[in-house]
């Protein structure tokens, strides 16, 4: 960093009232990108809810992490705590601080993190991670077939929403006033958050009708082969989606006779066969490691990425190349954590935490916007040019339309968002099966689509038109792709000084892995997450079909955005460089941490947790039902060890932790007894009235029709030509009492083209008409990719 470049959010100031790791994240954010961030409570108590029990050195290295680089005030409450508050923009409210949002005085905005809607059936409910992994549905896909299912890591649910706890604090910071002298009342449900790791699920649901069914260890139907092998020496994780890259693999691994078998020829030929097909894999990569075989797959183009272990991560060659670790010191010790992951290159943040920027801090300009209407939504007035497609950047431009941004969806009828299909065949193009995607339309509500062919000199000079009425580009192309249209960052920059661009890949642009084909499986197997997840003796394991997609997707919104806050106080944009595998770094946050400061634990341990005790999936009455309970204190044990029926162990050495700890298989046992002949969803009932944390495990199929989203708006129903009425997720982030986001259904290819490029660009009706005639508009697509042979185009 240079040292007259203050950090992105220099000058900002705000207070944390703590506690809660969800809030405390947040915190962690905004720190990181230069705000001076101040934590209170409400009761020093409540400071440390839910961020330590100081029962552990895991635990208390994580506390470290979390507060870095903040400084901590006095508990204050009441009229004080209310008084303090008007000395700062931001006001972050914890989860569990007890304080109320709305009798803070900040000047810019109030960010109230919940575990749930204030108007939610579950309002009261003690929350936990575990908990609200399970309201998502998503740990019932994971694990071996018959169970337990499998929940993802640590602090995972209170990360993600203290990612988009800071995305509302950025989008405060660039709204107008939402009305005079009155700051914007935001807040963020943390259970509402997750759904974002859902969402795919619920959608294939919508398209298939078919239930979601947890098919082993690394296995998610109907894929394959995405999964994670064995090499001669270390683990590679493998995502084949389309026919050329399951020929692409073929040629890598020299599997000739499975690359004309035309029974392996679409994955759910392949899944069908599984077990013969990973044999088949496993016998191959034994002839190489690891880093061989990674090599070999960014050269046949195939998605092949090594899995790392924790000193892979702490050793990892790009990691190192790109500074993704930061230096904590705790303890006597210099610990390495995963760094904030923005790839911001004009402001980057600091590789040592808690460290005082090099640069005096310089109050931010004052927005000179006139005040808007008091529900105007905060990005109302900021336009995004959209080159992305699939999962990852969709999402995170499909936030900033929810925010109020105007997003200019721009794709081509050759090359139309591969969310639209994969197998293209004449059949499925005439019946428009292409508008029927349910997670297209999903992923892409709120935008106006254009339809360009950047191949072409008039398409590409279109595009930089567009491009110079933007404040930031985002896109997840393939690594060189911009640049091959002449639309990479010094060209677009050169149309729009003052540019923010975001580029979302896997390993980030500018390294020796930056061409590494990718999906949200890759992200995940690259972060090496799955080295802490799953048993030992078992493969390092997924916890998520496309785990790095949505995750992928919130950090690149984070990131982006906090580079327009930057550009709106000194007018300097820049060019982001996000890698979605260091967004997927945090989530192993724990785990590394754990690998330093107590070494030899084991890491991989089920649904077992070193801080909470019980911790796991019971069965309930009912195929594949799972009731979650988490522990995480002795009052709390006491309560659950009433309510099974074992009030013996409530007064005894039992409820420390050591004792849990001691005896957590006879807990485990005695708690699946009392909960295996009762519904799920009454178990849990009973267990939240005893103030322990319980949930049933939902399924995706359930997550379209569940009461509690319900009875507070979180859904929203749109009807769209072609693919007609979908109900799809709302918005986390509630303004003023009501949910933002937009309502308008994902456009149908090309169908604002006229509108947009005459808006934008000057195009005349008869000069559209030529560029519709000439291909460079399509509204119907034309694809030049992933076709399917003749004799599988049925399949």
């Amino acid at each position: 960093m240079h040292s007259d470049t203050p950090l992105p959010l220099a000058g900002i100031q705000v207070l944390e009232i703590g506690g809660g790791a969800a809030a405390a994240y947040g915190g962690r954010l905004l720190a990181d990108a230069g705000a001076t961030v101040c934590s209170t409570a409400v009761d020093d108590a409540r400071r440390l809810a839910g961020i330590q029990r100081a029962e552990t050195p895991a635990e208390m290295a994580y506390a470290a992490w979390l507060a870095a680089g903040k400084q901590a005030l006095p508990a204050e409450r009441g009229e004080a705590l209310a008084a303090l508050s008007r000395a700062f923009d931001l006001v972050l409210v914890g989860e569990e601080s007890g304080a109320d949002a709305d009798a803070t005085q900040p000047r810019i905005a109030s960010i109230d993190l919940q575990w749930f809607h204030p108007q939610s059936p579950l309002h009261g409910w003690r929350g936990s991670d575990l908990v609200v992994q399970a309201l998502t549905g998503m740990p019932q896909m994971a694990g071996t077939v018959d169970g337990p299912p499998l929940s993802a890591g640590d602090r995972q649910a209170t990360l993600l929403a203290g990612v988009t706890a800071y995305i509302a604090a950025c989008a405060a910071l660039l709204g107008a006033p939402a009305q005079p002298a009155a700051p914007r009342r935001l807040a963020v449900s943390i259970a509402e958050a997750n759904l974002v790791m859902a969402e795919m699920h619920m959608h294939f649901f919508q398209r298939d009708g078919l239930p979601m069914r947890r098919c082993g260890i690394n296995r998610f139907a109907p894929n394959s082969p995405v999964g994670i092998y064995p090499c001669r020496s270390g683990w590679v994780g493998i995502t084949v989606a389309t026919p050329e890259q399951w020929r692409g693999l073929c040629r890598a691994l020299d599997l000739q006779e499975q690359a004309q078998d035309e029974g392996l020829a679409t994955r759910e030929l392949r899944f069908a066969r599984l077990d013969e097909v990973e044999a088949v894999l496993c016998q191959a990569l034994a002839r190489h490691g690891a880093d061989e075989w990674a090599a070999i797959g960014r050269q046949h183009r195939v998605p092949i990425v090594v899995v790392p272990d924790a000193d892979g991560l702490l050793a990892h060659p790009i990691f190192q190349a790109r500074q993704s670790l930061a230096t904590l010191a705790h303890a006597g010790q210099a610990l390495q954590v995963p760094r904030t992951p923005f790839g911001l290159t004009g402001t980057p943040l600091p590789t040592r935490l808690g460290a005082t920027p090099v640069a005096e801090p310089t109050p931010p300009a004052a927005n000179a916007a006139t005040a808007t209407a008091p529900d105007a939504p905060p990005l109302q007035g900021l336009t995004i040019a959209d080159f992305s497609m699939g999962w990852a950047g969709p999402l995170a431009a499909r936030l900033l339309a929810d925010l109020g941004a105007e997003v200019l969806k721009i794709e081509a009828g050759r090359y139309p968002d591969w969310w639209r299909g994969m197998n293209w065949t004449p059949a499925f193009i005439d019946a428009k099966d292409y508008e029927r995607a349910t997670i297209f339309c999903g992923m892409n509500r709120g935008k106006q689509g254009v339809s360009l062919d950047l191949t072409t000199p008039t398409g590409r000079d279109l595009a930089l038109k567009l491009v110079a009425r933007a404040d930031a580009v985002l896109e997840n192309q393939a690594a060189g792709v911009m640049a091959k249209f002449g639309l990479d960052y010094p060209a677009l920059a050169q149309a729009r000084p003052g540019l923010v661009m975001c580029s979302m890949s896997a390993f980030g642009t500018g390294n020796a892995w930056s061409d590494t084909r990718a999906y949200g499986s890759t992200l995940e197997q690259g972060s090496g997450l799955p080295s802490f997840t799953g048993l030992p003796g078992t493969a390092p394991t997924m916890t998520h079909l496309a785990h790095g997609d949505p995750v992928g997707g919130l950090y690149g919104c984070a990131a982006l955005l906090t580079a327009l806050v930057h550009r709106r106080r000194d007018g300097d944009g820049q060019y982001v460089n996000l890698s979605m595998v260091e967004a997927m770094l945090q989530l192993a946050t724990p785990g590394v941490l754990m690998h330093q400061v107590q070494p030899g634990v084991p890491l991989r341990r089920g649904n077992r947790r070193g801080s909470l005790a019980p911790h796991g999936f019971y069965p309930a009455a009912g195929t594949d039902q799972w009731l979650a309970v988490s522990v995480d204190s002795a009052d709390a044990f006491a309560a659950l060890a009433r309510v099974i029926g074992r009030a013996d162990w409530a007064d005894d050495a039992t409820c420390t932790l050591a004792g849990r700890q001691a005896q957590e298989d006879a807990i485990d046992g005695a708690i699946a007894t009392w909960s295996r002949p009762l519904g799920a969803e009454a178990a849990a009932a009973q267990l939240q009235a005893a103030g322990v944390a319980a949930a049933a495990l939902l399924h995706a199929e359930d997550l379209g029709q569940q009461p509690h989203l319900a009875a507070v708006d979180f859904y929203i129903d749109v009807d769209r030509a072609v693919s007609g009425p979908q109900r799809q997720c709302g918005l986390a982030i509630r303004q003023n009492g009501r949910r933002l986001g937009a309502h308008s259904p994902a456009p149908l290819l090309g169908e604002h083209s006229q509108a947009v490029l005459q808006r934008h660009a000057g195009v005349t009706p008869a000069a559209f008409d030529a560029l519709v005639q000439q291909g460079i508009v399509s509204l119907a697509p034309r694809p030049e990719r992933n076709l399917l042979t003749p004799a599988t185009a049925g399949v």
